[in-house]
Formats: structure tokens, C-alpha cells, sequence
């Protein structure tokens, strides 16, 4: 499944792409010749191979004593005969290499009918001498590479001469090839090919998508590629898709040792996995606005997306996750994803990215599992429920670190919504919500009043949330009584002060209506449940961040870990 999309968007991709089997080449020195194929002069791109200038040029592989020629573009030893120095070796060297160079050209000739290259055959049958004659040969050292040029056309960019090239390696290899059966792309009776043809790049390692590296994966004599069947065009066409989305920003994005590629069979001009990762509070607010009226009708519900998350091992290619789904339905469950985690405070609402919501779990980002970031990413682009487990982790974490942090009620909000069918109430409101229906929820948002209270009257280096915040938040009975005894004598004591007096007022009163909606609900639990955690968690944090309150106090609130770079 995966190959056949990435083959379909091989052929969507063509006209972006270098032409299979060629390579930008530093080309130093440029052959000038006239339409009949008389030498003018040579052009210098460049003082070394380093500075010289890329062309896109014929490429292959090659090694050994007697490596094959390159088409058009070659050393001087290729191209004009012209050994490294006069011993007789290398001049016999040089004229063998030219010979076979000019026999490639011949073939090249005689497939491709174009003026320009029978002009470049007249050069290499008349005019060598005249080219070597030029001072500029006595310059050119042996890696040097020469790019012919006739009449202004550069031989390279003629796509039938490109094409030959790409025909001439498909049938080299096919001729290779000790297997012929059907292949498991295409589906038609082919040469089977033992080696990928494109070179692939996955973080630091060399990968291939198809290999035999270790024993354990060969059977019935087959060897390499040969275990999983796929033809030469195939091979190439994928392996070059799968490259270019590698290449691309707007197709990849790397989270740890795990690197997403994402792509759809159309342009749709969508790009969730930016979105996701760095949740642009712009970016994010357009794509929910999208659903209602902004595309077109009739252009995401049939375009498709795919996505799959790329991992090596052992220089093999191993996909971990797979994604497909209409471009409409990404986009749909990813403006749930940020409704469902969406806080609004007094600084308005907020969203996060990946690594925030990932390491709101963890102490360091350096603890964070990798299947962490999968997960979350996985369940933005599906839908789905996120496992409690990540919800456990977080609450872990607040127990630890004495409190919550924004992102941190951002992933307890999006596990607790996300584990709602859909046409229920939300279990919990994007804003500070004062008649809430569970007593956890209520707790929480009377330790954020105590600690307040508490800090407005002695502004301590350590609070009550530091200290009792793990104990309220599991087993609230045995620790609620003798906090709110405490917060009477710091009340008393702001209400003494001429300049917070009003604040003691104020905190009375909100400590009152707390305090009727935990007795309209049986008082205080004697233990709490994981959700019931996270919802302590969340009105704690949505009663510290409520609209209109002071934010005099945010430099208590833990810190995150340090993002990480996607």
C-alpha cells in the first residue's frame, strides 16, 4: 500500500523532481562549441570543483580499474583524451576511456535524433585536437568534470537524452536481475531488482526500503531486495518520492529518532503537521475556521492524505505508523484535536505543540519515550481515544512537581474530551466553569484560592501547593480541614491591612461559593480516581487562570521542559 502511493506520487511529482539517475555535479569548465560542432573555447565556471558551477548531469554509481564512462558529462580523460600526465599508461588509459565515452555518446545518438548532439559527434570525431590545443586543458586537473554546450543548448537539459539515460540503467539492471516474477507494485511480470536503485538518507543512516541484510529474513535461496519483489521503475519511482519527501520541510517533520513523511494525491494546500507541531495560535484559528466555509466544496472530500512515521534499523527502512484518510477528515479531527485541548484565560485561549504536550509528561525531554510524540501525532490525524496512560503520566508529574502547568492542563483536557463520545456533555469547559458537577474539579479550584489567600498574606518561598498539592489532589478529606483552618488566620491578616482589605473580602467570598458547591456534592472526597485527579488538576489550573484574575502569581507556576526542535 504504502509503495503504491508513494509511486503515485512519483508521477505527480515529476516536473519538481532531478531526473532519475542524474545528480547536480560541480561542472568547472564548460566545452563551447558552434551548431556544426567546431570548437570555440572552454568557459571556466569556476578557480576549483568546489566553486564551480552545479549542472544536473547523467549519474551512476561506478568503481574498479576500468569504471564505465558517464553520459555527456566527464573528466578530461573521457571527454577529450587527455590523460593526468604524459607517462604512457595514463595516455593509454585516457584513449581507452575516450573511446568508451565516445561509444556511449554513439548509442545516445542513434536513440535520440537532435541536432545539437550530432554536432557534438562531429566535435568528437574532427575537433578533439583543436579542444586540447586550448591552454584551458593544461589547467584542468583529472576530477575535474567538462559539460558540453552546443550553440548556447546544454546537451544535459534535452529530455530525450534524459530519458535514454533512464531507459539505458532500467534495462542494465533488468539484465541483472536473476529473478523475473510479478511485482508487488505494479503487478506486472518483471526482472526483479537485487539492490534499490535510490540512495536514501534517514537522520544520520543509510537506509533501504526493501533489503535481506540478515539471515533471518532470507528464504527459498532468494537474496537482498529479492525477498519482497519489485521492478527496476518501480524501485526507482518510489525510492525518488520517498527521497524528495525527505528532502522537502513541507513534507517531513522529524520528532526525535522518529521522521514523519506526509503527502496528499492532489494539491490541497494543507499542511496539518506544521499545525500540530507548533500549534501557531494563527495558523490554528484559520484551520478552524476551514470546516465552516473556507475551502472550496468538492476539494478536500475526495483528496487523500497520507502520512507514515519512518524509523532505521540496521539500515533497513521500518514504518511505524501509517496514516490515510480524506484530506476533509484530517482536517476535521485536527481542529477537534486543538478545540479539545484549547484553555481560555485572561491572556485568551492557548494551544501546544508536540514536544509541550509530550513534555508535560516527563522531567526532561531527554525521558521522553518516543512513542509519546507518535501517539499524540497519531491520535491529531486520526481521531480516536488517547490512552489513560498519558493522562496518568501527567498527573504523576503535577503530584511531583506541586502543581499545573499550561500545557499540562492542555493534555488532560484533550485526554479527558477525547475519551467522551462525541455527543456528550464535556466532561470539562474550556474556561473556569463555577457550578461544575464533579467535587474533584471544586478542590481544585479551593487550593488555588488557599494558595492565593496564602500568598497575599506572607508570601512565602515555599506554599501550600508545593507542600500539599500530591495529598489534595488523591485524598482531599485529610488535608482540606486543617488547610482551611490556616487560610482563616491569613484572612484575618489581610483583612487588618488598610491596603488589602478588599482582599480579604473577596477571597471570603470565593472560599463561600466553593465551599456550597462541594456541600450541594457531599463535601470533600476521601480519595480521588485518576479522572477525578485530572480534574482537580484542571480546576485548579482554570481557577488560578480565570478571566479578570490577577496574574501577579504566575511566578510560582512550574516551569516546562525546554522544547525541543521538531
Amino acid at each position: 500500500m504504502i509503495l503504491e502511493r508513494l509511486h503515485d506520487f512519483h508521477e505527480r511529482i515529476q516536473d519538481e523532481l532531478i531526473p532519475s539517475y542524474h545528480k547536480e555535479q560541480s561542472c568547472r569548465w564548460i566545452l563551447e562549441l558552434d551548431e556544426n560542432g567546431g570548437f570555440l573555447g572552454f568557459t571556466e565556471t569556476g578557480q576549483t570543483k568546489r566553486s564551480a558551477t552545479d549542472f544536473v548531469a547523467p549519474y551512476r554509481r561506478r568503481s574498479g580499474r576500468t569504471p564505465p564512462p558517464y553520459l555527456i558529462v566527464d573528466k578530461p580523460a573521457y571527454v577529450l583524451g587527455h590523460p593526468r600526465n604524459e607517462k604512457e599508461k595514463w595516455k593509454k588509459k585516457a584513449a581507452q576511456r575516450h573511446e568508451n565515452y565516445k561509444a556511449l555518446m554513439q548509442e545516445c545518438i542513434e536513440a535520440v535524433d537532435h541536432p545539437a548532439l550530432d554536432a557534438f559527434q562531429r566535435f568528437l570525431n574532427s575537433h578533439v585536437d583543436d579542444a586540447l590545443a586550448d591552454p584551458a586543458p593544461e589547467d584542468m586537473k583529472k576530477g575535474d568534470l567538462i559539460i558540453p554546450r552546443v550553440d548556447g543548448i546544454l546537451l544535459t537539459r534535452i529530455p530525450e537524452v534524459q530519458q535514454f539515460w533512464i531507459e539505458r540503467q532500467d534495462e542494465e539492471a533488468a539484465e541483472k536481475s536473476t529473478l523475473t516474477t510479478e511485482c508487488t507494485v505494479c503487478g506486472e511480470r518483471r526482472p526483479v531488482i537485487r539492490t534499490e536503485p535510490v540512495e536514501l538518507t534517514l537522520g544520520p543512516d543509510r537506509v533501504n526500503v526493501i533489503t535481506g541484510n540478515e539471515k533471518a529474513f532470507l528464504s527459498h535461496g532468494l537474496e537482498q531486495s529479492e525477498i519482497s519483489p519489485v521492478c527496476q521503475p518501480c524501485a526507482r519511482s518510489y525510492g525518488e518520492a520517498l527521497r524528495y519527501l525527505l528532502e522537502k520541510d513541507r513534507h517531513h517533520l522529524r520528532l526525535g529518532d522518529v521522521t514523519w513523511v506526509y503527502w496528499t494525491d492532489r494539491e490541497a494546500g494543507f499542511d496539518p503537521m506544521t499545525s500540530i507541531a507548533e500549534a501557531n495560535p494563527r495558523d490554528v484559528e484559520t484551520l478552524l475556521e476551514a470546516p465552516y466555509g473556507a475551502s472550496k466544496p468538492g476539494t478536500l472530500e475526495s483528496a487523500r492524505f497520507y502520512a507514515a512515521a519512518l524509523t532505521s534499523n540496521i539500515s533497513r527502512l521500518a514504518v511505524r505508523s501509517w496514516v490515510t484518510a480524506t484530506v476533509e477528515e484530517v482536517q476535521q479531527n485536527v481542529g477537534a484535536y486543538f478545540k479539545r485541548m484549547r484553555l481560555v484565560g485572561r491572556d485568551g485561549p492557548r494551544y501546544y505543540g508536540l514536544y509541550a504536550l509530550a513534555g508535560s509528561t516527563v522531567r526532561e525531554l531527554d525521558d521522553l519515550p518516543p512513542q509519546t510524540n507518535e501517539t499524540l501525532l497519531t491520535h491529531a490525524l486520526t481521531g480516536g481515544r488517547l490512552p489513560k496512560s498519558l493522562m496518568h503520566q501527567a498527573i504523576r508529574r503535577a503530584r511531583v512537581e506541586g502543581g499545573v502547568t499550561h500545557p499540562r492542563a492542555a493534555l488532560l483536557k484533550l485526554i479527558l474530551l477525547s475519551n467522551q463520545p462525541d455527543n456528550a456533555d464535556p466532561m470539562v469547559d474550556e474556561s473556569l466553569s463555577p457550578n461544575h458537577d464533579n467535587p474533584a474539579y471544586h478542590c481544585g479550584r479551593l487550593l488555588a484560592v488557599l494558595e492565593n489567600i496564602q500568598r497575599e498574606a506572607i508570601n512565602p518561598n515555599t506554599t501550600l501547593v508545593d507542600r500539599y498539592y500530591g495529598t489534595a489532589s488523591t485524598a482531599p478529606a485529610s488535608v482540606f480541614g486543617n488547610l482551611m483552618r490556616n487560610a482563616q488566620s491569613h484572612l484575618s491578616k489581610l483583612r487588618r491591612d488598610s491596603e488589602k482589605g478588599g482582599l480579604g473580602v473577596y477571597f471570603q467570598k470565593q472560599l463561600g461559593e466553593i465551599m456550597s458547591e462541594l456541600d450541594e456534592r457531599g463535601g470533600f472526597p476521601n480519595t480521588l480516581s485518576a479522572q477525578d485527579q485530572a480534574l482537580f488538576a484542571l480546576g485548579y489550573y482554570q481557577q488560578r487562570h480565570r478571566t479578570g484574575e490577577s496574574s501577579s502569581d504566575d511566578s510560582s507556576e512550574p516551569t516546562e521542559p525546554a522544547e525541543a526542535t521538531a
